[in-house]
């Protein structure tokens, strides 16, 4: 570590000289700005403007042999790729890839953000990430997320009141977009992790990595609670979906409250007001109580159809939206953290 005199230029400016070798290193030159970064442990980094995020590009040749299953195959591309990987070569020490293990490929493929086929045989193929992952910030990346799962209960709702199987069918697919983003997003956090100046670019402090893992997966099971609900409904005969469509006005209600409740829990995660956070926790946890009591009402209802599969299926909903809403509270949990975490004095109003 070198050791470097701190000066006093003029009447209250301290100033350090930059490192002769680390100027040369960078390309820096008088009059350009440096980024400043102030660490957990209070440490000061200093970034050159022309800061690369990019380190060497990481391969990894993924070799297939014997009846290796299909699933394992694409879980491991899954892997790969969240864990940062730039190019995985695959090939098969047999001769031929089966269609079946070519197929899960594929779908991996197209289930990433970025990742491409770039050449294909009957016994290898080559899959390139042209992902630029300083384009992507956690913040963006979070928003996108909790934007998607207000868009799923959305069409959740439009699916019950005009009994249509299109928008349920659109809860799905944007289920499948949540993936895609939720993936994109560890990918980044585990770059970060390794990469201090992407980190800096993408707005990740280390100490919130575990935070964001958390909050990001919170996100991504809500949205499975929600697409599960979507797909009881789908299952539904069309006479029992023009049933249910009779009790949408309850059912709206249910699923308009879990979305405001959910953007609510998103919002504060910028927020530094304890109390606030504070409300939005009462919140989740009111409405949790609610929807088992008025749920529990709508079933006694929907007891007078004689139809056990629609009673099912509502029971179904109404817990998948109990869960979704219950996704939400370690997100709570870790804005309330983060509001307190820098302060020498926390006051709390009552």
């Amino acid at each position: 570590m070198e050791v470097r005199r701190v000066q006093k230029f003029g009447k209250s400016t301290l100033m350090v000289s930059l490192p002769a070798d680390w100027v040369k290193e960078v390309s820096l030159s008088a009059g350009e700005s440096v980024y400043l970064e102030v660490d957990e442990d209070g440490s000061l980094k200093v970034y050159p403007p022309n800061l690369k995020s990019e380190s060497n590009s990481r391969e990894v040749k993924l070799s297939l042999s014997g009846q290796v299953q299909s699933e394992v195959v694409s879980r491991a591309i899954y892997s790969l790729y969240i864990l940062g990987i730039d190019k995985i070569d695959i090939s098969s020490k047999d001769g031929i890839i089966n269609e079946e293990t070519m197929r899960k490929i594929k779908e991996a493929s197209r289930n990433l953000i970025g990742l491409e086929i770039i050449t294909q045989t009957v016994d290898s193929v080559q899959i390139q990430s042209f992902l630029d992952p300083t384009k992507y910030s956690i913040s963006s990346l979070i928003a996108r997320l909790s934007n998607s799962i207000k868009q799923m209960l959305h069409y959740l709702d439009l699916g019950i009141k005009e009994s249509s199987r299109t928008f349920l069918q659109e809860v799905v697919e944007l289920e499948k977009e949540i993936d895609r983003l939720y993936y994109l997003a560890l990918r980044q956090l585990l770059l970060a992790q390794v990469n201090r100046s992407l980190a800096y670019m993408i707005g990740v402090k280390r100490i919130q990595i575990v935070g964001n893992r958390i909050l990001i997966k919170s996100i991504e099971e809500a949205a499975d609670e929600i697409s599960e609900a979507a797909s009881d409904l789908l299952a539904l005969h069309p006479e029992d979906m023009e049933i249910l469509k009779n009790f949408w006005n309850k059912l709206n209600i249910f699923i308009e409250q879990t979305a405001v409740v959910i953007d609510h829990t998103v919002k504060v995660l910028s927020k530094e007001d304890v109390m606030l956070i504070n409300e939005v926790m009462e919140e989740l946890r009111t409405l949790r109580r609610v929807l088992i009591a008025e749920a529990s009402e709508l079933e006694d209802k929907l007891i007078e159809i004689k139809s056990p599969i629609l009673i099912s299926t509502v029971r179904s909903l109404n817990l998948r939206l109990y869960n979704s809403i219950r996704r939400m509270e370690p997100i709570v949990e870790i804005a309330f953290n983060r509001s307190i975490e820098n302060l020498k004095e926390v006051q709390l109003k009552g």
